[in-house]
């Protein structure tokens, strides 16, 4: 605690230095990047600027400069922010400030999505498209009382867009892509081998009257797999080179939003669906001798599906013509079946396709609403919240790696109510408590608490500090799988107790203007605190199950500065965070503890973009550097079932760095993106932490990254009327 008090003292004097230093008062909505509106932790929609927490914001602007097509594709250049790709599953999972996917909620507009493990964590974000994009919002750090159970690390928010200015606006996309230095137009007629990446997307809106507004799309994403040093799914030699290093994986996407708005009542309803099939091949190839002694080869693969279903109803009131009334309905599916089959590889035929097979299914119910607005007031208002959710999930006995007595159909529900306060004073101080009770059928009750402030230091210079708690409810996976494969047998359990945490931090930000140059400046300390952290622990053999065992902490500083000068924008970001363990393995004979220091890993990253409006071009570079790290684990080759041991994992440090040219045409309703990623051709890094997931099975101390330098050309024609 002394090293955060002591940052706490580094920022307040900063913020007394850039004071005495201001110049003529300047108008807020003049500074850069302060016209983007955030919801994220809000009574109601705000400019940054102006609001309590500090919310990070992805603009549509950088989405289009990175030519995203995925979340994963633009949250890799975020500090504290690393995206865990498997070239196995070809899921892609989130770290953020060190924890993993389980501690930080994605959204879609306020709403969780649905995954195997429940409600917003552990999402798939190569799942999550960016058609009709409007944002993304990150707020890091615990954020319980507004969004409850598995907010520890952060918030992630995707904002879609709600509104046309047009009757008509037709958008078709069409993006080809390298998957390394391999690409293919297309596979069949025998002209390609299949390779890259092929996407195709379509949106429609369409403005019907003044209160009515409608939004439809269809997104497609073709990726041929990476065949790297093996020989794809056509070659039968039988040297176990068969196959590909990374999955091939197609991907639809659907939607359609219907809005209305008349006064002060609005809602809207929004449908999606995805459906995604991963086809993985068998390096093993067999022969078989036919009567007549002709011989032939074959593998036995696999394909693996997904869909799921999101309906989101969201209405907008306003109560005796006072009271804001926001509420969110969703009911959300998601059912994962995989296909086992024989490929004739000379004659490129199936044969012995069997049934699909329903491995894992989850189905979830999700409401939340918000009262604010009771005091008509200016200097405070209330917010009064509930949040129900209810998961029903699925796990198929004998089928792929897991491995029960019986099906599994289990329910987990809770439900909450939170309560906050907004108080604005006029010294430029505002403060926020909050409080969340949350109920569950399965854990005790818990609770959760906020107080956020922020001070105006000046009329552009701010302070902001927040202290918030929150907890994560064990998953359906840690409590209920019996995982089987060929190194592992992974047991969940069914008494785990839930996890608290809570977090704590200070942000200085500061304006300028100079002319037509612009500045801004933010410094951030933060320190998350998180006990009874669910891990694997060694209890016997290659046996392994989940126990609260663990205390995690993290604290540190991080920078971010954005310079503007006329059509030039430079961003320059450093973070240094230091993690700390304490594991206490419970073994049937011993129990060892292991207390560890802060051990600390640096992150910095840049942005330039370069407009030259004459000829409606964007030239954009993004690079990020991840530091050396390392972490306790279980030592799983040296435990014994009388004594569990840990060891220091460590991971090396790489380099990422990303450019694009964006170049419109005919008032821009033609555009051309073309560019590069991972120009630095990184593939894989050392990672003594790494298990091997997913679909492969396999593990060890070397993890894939990436696939190494791609380049993408993408073409998009905007039609409005």
């Amino acid at each position: 605690m002394k090293k955060i008090w002591g940052s706490c003292l580094v920022i307040l004097i900063c913020s007394q230095f850039a004071y005495a230093q201001q110049n003529e008062p300047v108008d807020s909505t003049e500074i850069v990047g302060l016209e983007d509106v955030v919801i994220t932790g809000q009574f109601s929609a705000q400019s940054v600027d102006k609001s309590i927490y500090q919310v990070e914001v992805i603009s549509s602007e950088d989405i289009k400069n990175q030519a995203g097509n995925t979340i994963a594709d633009v949250l890799n250049q975020n500090l504290n922010i690393q995206i865990n790709p498997s070239s196995g599953s070809g899921d892609s999972q989130i770290t953020m400030m060190g924890l993993n996917g389980s501690y930080v909620k994605v959204l879609v507009d306020n709403i969780p999505l649905v995954s195997d493990s429940g409600f917003g964590n552990n999402i798939d974000l190569t799942k999550i498209n960016l058609d009709n994009v409007e944002r993304i919002e990150i707020v890091k750090g615990a954020m319980g009382v507004d969004y409850g159970n598995n907010a520890l690390a952060g918030i992630i928010n995707i904002i879609t867009k709600k509104t046309a200015k047009s009757d008509w606006k037709i958008n078709f996309m069409v993006q080809e892509e390298t998957v390394g230095k391999e690409y293919d137009w297309y596979e069949d007629g025998g002209v390609g081998k299949g390779k890259g990446r092929h996407i195709q997307a379509l949106d429609v809106s369409k403005k019907i009257s003044n209160n009515w507004y409608i939004n439809a799309g269809v997104n497609r994403n073709d990726f041929q797999g990476f065949w790297g040093v093996k020989k794809g799914k056509k070659y039968f030699e039988q040297d176990n080179n068969r196959g590909y290093e990374w999955l091939p994986k197609e991907q639809w996407n659907t939607y359609g939003s219907l809005h209305f708005k008349k006064g002060n009542f609005s809602a809207f309803y929004k449908l999606s669906y995805l459906s995604e099939e991963i086809n993985k091949y068998d390096s093993i190839v067999k022969s078989r001798v036919f009567p007549g002694g002709e011989r032939t080869f074959f593998a036995s693969d696999r394909d693996y599906f997904t869909q799921r279903w999101t309906h989101h109803l969201n209405l907008n009131a306003k109560l005796f013509n006072q009271i804001k009334y926001n509420g969110d309905f969703s009911y959300q599916t998601q059912e994962r079946k995989f296909q086992d089959y024989e490929y004739d590889i000379p004659a490129r035929t199936e044969t012995l396709r069997k049934d699909e097979n329903i491995y894992l299914s989850t189905k979830a119910y999700y409401s939340r609403g918000t009262f604010t607005n009771f005091t008509n007031r200016k200097d405070l208002d209330y917010q009064l919240g509930y949040e129900l959710d209810f998961n029903k999930g699925f796990a198929n006995a004998f089928a792929d790696s897991f491995v029960f007595d019986e099906n599994l159909d289990k329910e987990i529900g809770s439900y909450a109510g939170f309560v906050s306060a907004e108080i604005h004073t006029n010294s430029g101080l505002s403060l926020r408590p909050g409080f969340r009770a949350s109920f569950s059928n399965k854990f005790k009750p818990q609770f959760s608490y906020s107080l956020s402030s922020k001070y105006d230091l000046t009329n552009h210079s701010s302070i902001r500090a927040v202290i918030g708690t929150a907890n994560r409810y064990p998953d359906f996976t840690e409590l209920y799988t019996y995982q089987v494969d060929s190194n592992h047998n992974i047991l969940g359990d069914e008494n785990l107790t839930p996890e608290n945490g809570y977090s704590t931090s200070i942000q200085w930000n500061n304006r300028s203007r100079f002319g037509n140059f612009r500045m801004e400046n933010n410094v951030t300390t933060l320190y998350l605190d998180v006990d009874d952290k669910i891990d694997l622990v060694n209890f016997g053999g290659a046996n392994y199950k989940f126990m609260n065992i663990d205390k995690y902490k993290t604290w540190g500083v991080s920078t971010d500065h954005r310079f503007t000068w006329n059509r030039l924008s430079l961003g320059l970001g450093a973070s240094l965070f230091g993690e700390s363990q304490t594991l206490s393995s419970q073994t049937y004979s011993t129990d060892q503890k292991t207390e560890d220091e802060y051990r600390y890993h640096f992150q910095g990253n840049a942005s330039l973009n370069y407009q030259i409006p004459n000829w409606a071009t964007t030239f954009s570079i993004y690079y990020k550097y991840t530091g050396k790290s390392s972490q306790f684990i279980v030592d799983y080759e040296n435990s014994t079932q009388e004594n569990t041991y840990f060891t220091l994992a460590k991971r090396d440090d790489f380099n990422m760095l990303d450019a694009s040219i964006r170049k419109g045409f005919y008032d821009d309703r033609f555009e051309v993106t073309i560019g590069a990623r991972n120009i630095l051709d990184v593939t894989s890094i050392d990672d003594d932490a790494y298990i091997g997931q997913g679909h492969t099975g396999t593990g060890g101390g070397n993890v894939q990254l990436f696939y190494g330098r791609s380049y993408f050309l993408k073409l998009v024609y905007n039609l409005e009327f």
